[in-house]
């Protein structure tokens, strides 16, 4: 396993040309990106030059901050984090329907739901495992090693997402019906950050696949790959969703299937996986798999009752807020 993923520094001057390329080029990506989906100033040779100066002045600070505290570890599960995010906001971006929200709109909203999901998924982690945290209130923040509840993270996004839409003036389930898709492939990076760090294994086995995590909760056995399991599982629940788009009778429908299918991965899942959410409540029963059980029969129960409704299609596409005088789709 692999929790430190790169430790940055201490940095000679040879290394501030090749710190000052990798910034330039992803500010001119940045640029870039925003021309091609028409909020920004079309990329140029002025715009190119122009931009060198804010990139040797961040070049300049990185090659400074990393040396004052080098070695900087860059940790494995926060990295794939940012990838998940960045993932699921680029679906949202490139393939989300421009109707519901704008390109641009998807970093903001992107946003929004990475702090409201750290701070949910944390919450409901450490409350999960209060006796351990209790013992060590020094670790109650660190985020970084890992210890995030999914459907606490799920909780705090859907939150930051109601607010988003409100202040947007977008309807929230049909945003929330853009952006699924987007939470399934980024939950599968995810879980290879988890699998780097050694944290949210599975139960002692011996099949030929099983490994032993060095870091994790069973760490002198092997055990289920769990991780590697829920990354298959989510990255065929994307496939199924990007399939089901546009064939539902009512907007947040998607997302109720998504829902519906996590939660039946997460309870067969649950059955090989350790760790707090594999508590068992009943002897049949763990803490993730309650949970499952009710978001399942919760989402089941709302779409049989809206299910004979005007079709998701057909909803109003006027904007709303500053894009125009009524709430959008």
């Amino acid at each position: 396993m692999r929790p430190v993923l790169v430790s940055l520094g201490p940095w000679g001057y040879l290394a501030l040309p090749v710190i000052f390329v990798v910034l330039y080029l992803l500010m001119l990506a940045w640029q870039w990106a925003e021309a091609r989906w028409g909020e920004g100033k079309p990329l140029n040779v002025a715009r190119a030059v122009l931009t060198a100066l804010p990139a040797a002045v961040l070049t300049v600070l990185v090659f400074l901050l990393v040396n004052r505290f080098a070695p900087v570890e860059i940790k494995s599960w926060g990295t794939m984090l940012v990838l998940a995010f960045a993932a699921g906001t680029i679906w949202l971006a490139k393939w989300g329907d421009k109707r519901v929200i704008k390109p641009p709109e998807a970093l903001d909203l992107a946003l929004f739901c990475l702090i409201g999901a750290i701070i949910g998924a944390r919450l409901i982690f450490v409350a999960l495992d209060w006796d351990q945290y209790a013992q060590n209130p020094g670790h109650l923040l660190n985020v970084w090693e890992g210890g995030l509840s999914f459907h606490g993270g799920l909780l705090g996004a859907i939150l930051a997402g109601l607010l988003f839409a409100r202040l947007r003036s977008i309807n929230f389930w049909a945003l929330a019906d853009e952006v699924c898709p987007g939470i399934a492939i980024g939950y599968a990076i995810a879980r290879i950050g988890c699998f780097l760090n050694g944290c949210c294994h599975g139960h002692p086995c011996n099949l030929p696949w099983a490994m032993v995590f060095p870091h994790g909760e069973i760490n002198d056995r092997p055990v289920h790959p769990t991780q590697l399991y829920a990354m298959a599982a989510s990255l065929v629940i994307f496939a199924i969703l990007v399939k089901l788009r546009g064939k539902f009778p009512r907007a947040g429908h998607l997302f109720g299937a998504y829902l519906a299918l996590y939660s039946i991965q997460r309870y067969l899942l649950e059955m090989t996986r350790a760790g707090a959410t594999g508590k068992l409540l009943l002897p049949w029963l763990t803490v993730g798999q309650l949970a499952s059980v009710l978001i399942f029969l919760v989402v089941v129960v709302i779409m049989a009752l809206t299910w004979r409704a005007k079709p998701a299609q057909e909803a109003p596409q006027t904007g709303g807020g500053k894009h125009g005088s009524g709430p959008r789709r």
